[in-house]
């Protein structure tokens, strides 16, 4: 079990999930209603946190924010099973974690 909690656009909420939910929840999204999830620790920051976006037939947009604003990140991947597997490294607070998608500093208004 990862020490996470989930969030889904359609208003669900998964605490402690085991890596094969997280992998189904990712494989699901890109339809209307369904396009996005919100990862936490269980030690809740409100600005620590990863999430993802997909439109059904384009990448997945995967973003990590590490406190203030300026630690918010983006970058975007081809497949849901490279989506998990970054979100499963993040959740378990892997060394080098972050490693692998290329990463672009998020300038939000």
């Amino acid at each position: 079990m990862l020490a996470i909690r989930i969030q889904t656009e359609r208003g669900e909420s998964y605490e402690r999930p085991a890596l094969g939910a997280l992998s189904e929840l990712v494989e699901r999204i890109g339809a209307d209603g369904d396009r996005f999830l919100v990862v936490e620790r269980i030690v809740e920051d409100p600005d620590v946190y990863i999430q993802v976006w997909h439109d059904e037939g384009g990448d997945y947009q995967l973003e990590h924010r590490d406190g203030s604003g300026d630690r918010h990140f983006q970058a975007y991947l081809p497949a849901a099973g490279e989506v998990v597997e970054v979100m499963a490294r993040w959740a378990r607070q892997e060394k080098g974690w972050d490693v692998g998608p290329r990463w672009r500093r998020l300038d939000l208004p």
